[in-house]
């Protein structure tokens, strides 16, 4: 796990050392462990690393990595977690390894199989492989994009790549700066960009999910897909539910498994909600039962994150998560002390627009490293799949109002009501009752049934914008499939993951702490969306067969638990409470400014004055 960076130039001018060290030690953060710089091709390629040492801890797995009596050379961030197997097959076609490395291991495959060794690897990564031979720069990253890669290409100068936004602030020769109509989208929503590719950045692009980049000079670029989850469905599937939550169970304890595998500890971030709780207790349980080489036996901690007396408070849920399987865990609080100074600095490293401090989610990370905690296993990826949030019941609710039956309609207002609060459950259910005798009136008139005939089920998935071009040679549509399926492609692909995943990664590599996801591992993934609907949803739940599979190996109140609440900066109390005061000293927009002041009444702001005040302290911290 590293931060990684490169540049090609394409005009034969020779890249000065420092110009490409300075780049790449921008992102120390994501490597405390050691570093490495290279230059080729009469100075004109450089590779650079910052390394977070997590397999092999020894000098043979320091990168920039060559092979083959230094024809290729690998810059490479992630980890390639069935490598073990990979290299067992490679060893039996006389491949050679002087490293305990996956990364000596992706080079060998790369050699042997060329891309179609992406196809071989379960894992997270982004990597650059440099041929001497074919003067061609190799760039991959993972199938769901857990791993960053963001690049700039001028052409007939220079392509240059890197794992953070904010390493381009410190490239020579280029000027990182806001493009205004990228920014804007950004700032309306801050899932928009992540998953078509594109920054709120002026000619800082990424390479996609799932897709490779071939560069050479004389040549232009093109982000070509390499793996497609339409091609990665099966009709395989176990015929009744307990069968198929039986083979859940088995894919995922097989990815918590392989997982494991590190030369450092490993802990787990725990929220006691349904996802990280399966976690964890799928990771106890294997290091408790299960005899396994190269696994860090210190590896059964968990760590959660407290806000005493807010909402967003969950100690009481994760302390029930590690009584059931007689676990440690250690509590984090947010330092208030110098809170503000510290969002200053998270959010200048992590170089996002995100609607809330990154704060919250960084320090459940700085408390691990304080522990000497370097890998972190995490829940991620479960909501987009298995209708974790309450807008994808929205949607399908909605719709049954008008298309479905009433059969239908009260299913998903069952799983809403569920959703919610104790406090707000009876209001909500209320509501529902009137909207369900509103269509029952509305289902006698003959108007409403000739437009119920042509009218095709919305959801709010047509986010990208017509003026930017498509980066993908094959991008994914999913317009023509069923809403329901729909509500998951989109999250998953294109909108809501993709920016959490960027988010996530932010958060631990600011601490040096590599981020592991199990639910994230592409056979379940293929699984998962292989699944019909009623396996996901029903009996007034989400989430059913994740549910399902954890019977008996969770406390029953979490395996039950509806409520979400989620991780994140309470910015709501901070912003009326310690950070008042600076917030408005940080306010740059003058009418904002004056707009806020002239309605500030009542000595607190609105919620939708602090997000706006956000807006602006956001984007001022990372011009």
């Amino acid at each position: 796990m590293c931060g990684i960076a490169g540049i090609f130039k394409f005009n034969n001018e020779p890249i000065d050392l420092d110009t490409l060290t300075k780049f790449t030690d921008s992102m120390y953060h994501r490597g405390p462990d050691g570093a490495g710089y290279e230059l080729f091709e009469s100075d004109t390629i450089g590779l650079g690393q910052r390394r977070l040492a997590i397999l092999d801890l020894s000098d043979s797995g320091k990168q920039p990595m060559s092979y083959a009596n230094q024809r290729y050379w690998i810059t490479y961030n992630g980890e390639v977690f069935n490598f073990q197997e990979v290299k067992k097959e490679l060893l039996s076609l006389n491949y050679q390894f002087k490293s305990n490395t996956d990364t000596e291991v992706i080079l060998a495959a790369y050699i042997q199989w060329g891309i179609e060794c992406l196809s071989k690897f379960n894992g997270m990564w982004a990597f650059a492989i440099w041929d001497s031979i074919e003067k061609e720069l190799f760039l991959s990253r993972d199938r769901f994009g857990i791993k960053p890669l963001y690049y700039v290409y001028i052409p007939d100068k220079f392509f240059a790549f890197a794992s953070e936004t904010r390493a381009f602030k410190y490239l020579d020769g280029f000027h990182r700066r806001f493009n205004d109509e990228l920014l804007q989208l950004n700032l309306n929503d801050s899932y928009a960009l992540e998953g078509i590719g594109y920054t709120p950045f002026n000619n800082v692009l990424q390479l996609l999910p799932g897709h490779y980049l071939r560069i050479k000079r004389s040549a232009g670029i093109s982000q070509k897909r390499w793996w497609d989850i339409k091609n990665h469905l099966t009709s395989d599937i176990p015929k009744t539910f307990e069968e198929q939550a039986e083979k859940f169970y088995e894919i995922f304890k097989d990815a918590c498994r392989i997982r494991l595998i590190s030369d450092v500890p490993i802990a787990t971030a725990l929220s006691g909600g349904l996802d990280s709780t399966s976690v964890y207790s799928t990771v106890y349980d294997i290091i408790s039962n299960e005899s396994l080489k190269r696994i860090n036996k210190d590896s059964q901690r968990a760590f959660c994150a407290v806000f005493p007396g807010l909402p967003q408070d969950e100690k009481e849920y994760a302390l029930k998560a590690a009584n059931f399987v007689g676990g440690n865990i250690n509590f984090v609080d947010t330092d208030y002390s110098n809170l503000a100074k510290q969002i200053e600095t998270d959010t200048e490293r992590s170089d996002l627009i995100i609607s809330s401090p990154i704060t919250a989610l960084s320090s459940i990370y700085a408390g691990m490293k304080k522990h000497g905690v370097s890998v972190s296993m995490d829940g991620h990826g479960v909501d987009e799949m298995l209708y974790g949030y309450r807008n994808m019941i929205y949607s399908l609710y909605s719709n049954s109002l008008f298309h479905g039956s009433v059969s239908q309609v009260n299913m998903y207002s069952a799983i809403l009501s569920n959703m919610y609060h104790d406090d707000k459950k009876n209001d909500v259910k209320k509501k529902f009752e009137t909207e369900l005798l509103q269509k029952n009136k509305r289902e006698k008139s003959i108007q409403f049934a000739l437009k119920k005939l042509f009218t095709r089920p919305e959801h709010n998935d047509n986010f990208i914008p017509v003026n930017l071009p498509q980066l993908s040679d094959s991008p994914y549509d999913f317009s023509n499939e069923p809403l329901d399926k729909r509500i998951l492609y989109y999250d998953f692909f294109q909108h809501t993951l993709p920016a959490l995943l960027r988010n996530f990664d932010r958060a631990g590599m600011l601490n040096s702490v590599e981020i592991r996801m199990p639910f994230m591992d592409w056979r379940l993934v293929s699984y998962v969306f292989s699944l019909p609907t009623n396996s996901k949803l029903g009996s007034g739940f989400t989430k059913l067969i994740l549910r399902q599979a954890m019977k008996g190996k969770i406390n029953e109140d979490l395996r039950c638990r509806t409520y979400k609440v989620g991780v994140g900066s309470p910015i709501e109390y901070w912003f009326n409470g310690s950070l008042k005061t600076w917030a408005m000293d940080s306010l740059s927009d003058i009418d904002l400014k004056k707009k806020i002041m002239n309605g500030y009444k009542n000595g607190n702001f609105s919620n939708s004055e602090i997000y706006e005040i956000w807006k602006n302290i956001n984007v001022e911290l990372i011009k």
